[in-house]
């Protein structure tokens, strides 16, 4: 008859308070690791955001800077059309380019935003002094293309 000897078998095993101690800790890290990524996608439409009002304004200057050097209009000249477009859409048609509908498609003709940043624009903005595209629908915000006045330059605002 064998001799078995039940302490050199003895079993290891995690107890049930360490088993919940693990599933707690792993809980707690998926938390943060969801709230990380969440936290990053939102970050990333906020700089898409500021990305898209400075290609704004990059057109508004270029475009100033194109309407004051011609003959005959001048900085004066370049404010008062400018003011004259009554909302931020109408402005920002006037600086991204003129349609061009005559063979059936809406291609810009001439501008200083291109087709694709324009038409995006165009597309997502409902309110017509409320500039919007996709990214700053989810964050909501817009872009604003306020009057210019005497005292200061166009500026193209993020609300």
């Amino acid at each position: 008859m064998k001799n078995h000897h039940l302490s050199s078998s003895k079993v290891r095993a995690f107890t049930m308070i360490e088993m919940l101690i693990v599933i707690a800790v792993i809980g707690v890290m998926s938390a943060l690791v969801i709230s990380a990524f969440s936290g990053a996608a939102q970050d990333t439409r906020k700089v898409i955001a500021r990305q898209q009002q400075a290609a704004v304004q990059n057109a508004v200057n270029a475009w100033v800077n194109k309407k004051s050097s011609e003959v005959g209009v001048g900085l004066l000249g370049a404010r008062t059309i400018y003011n004259a477009q009554t909302t931020a859409k109408a402005k920002l048609i006037l600086i991204g380019g003129d349609y061009d509908v005559s063979d059936g498609t809406s291609t810009i003709v001439s501008g200083f935003l291109d087709e694709s940043t324009m038409s995006h624009f165009i597309k997502n903005t409902s309110d017509s002094d409320k500039i919007q595209s996709q990214a700053l629908k989810k964050t909501d915000q817009y872009l604003s293309l306020a009057d210019w006045n005497a005292a200061s330059y166009p500026k193209v605002e993020l609300k």
